[in-house]
């Protein structure tokens, strides 16, 4: 009785966590550029700074895309590089996967 309660456990876990995939969000958002980077802004006014910029170079400031994107805290392709004094306020620092 036990090796089957075991068994039925075992199997059970097994397709509970292989159902378990996460799949990216897609989001859509406008592009924002001024002095200090590039931005998606999603939803009023909640811009996030894009690290790898480089990969929305061929769309247009205002222009609405489709995103999947994962949050970071580290930007190292800004380090070093000198940006104008001014403030936009983010929330937070995104780095683009793939662009729709």
């Amino acid at each position: 009785m036990k090796a089957s309660t075991i068994l039925s456990l075992g199997i059970f876990s097994t397709v509970l966590f292989s159902c378990a995939t996460v799949h990216d969000k897609l989001n859509t958002g406008m592009i924002v550029r001024d002095c200090t980077g590039t931005y998606l802004r999603v939803g009023e006014h909640q811009d996030y700074l894009v690290c790898n910029s480089e990969v929305l170079e061929s769309k247009k400031d205002g222009e609405k895309v489709s995103v999947v994107f994962d949050n970071t805290d580290k930007c190292p392709e800004r380090d070093g590089k000198i940006m104008c004094m001014m403030y936009h306020e983010n929330k937070g620092m995104i780095r683009v996967k793939s662009v729709k």
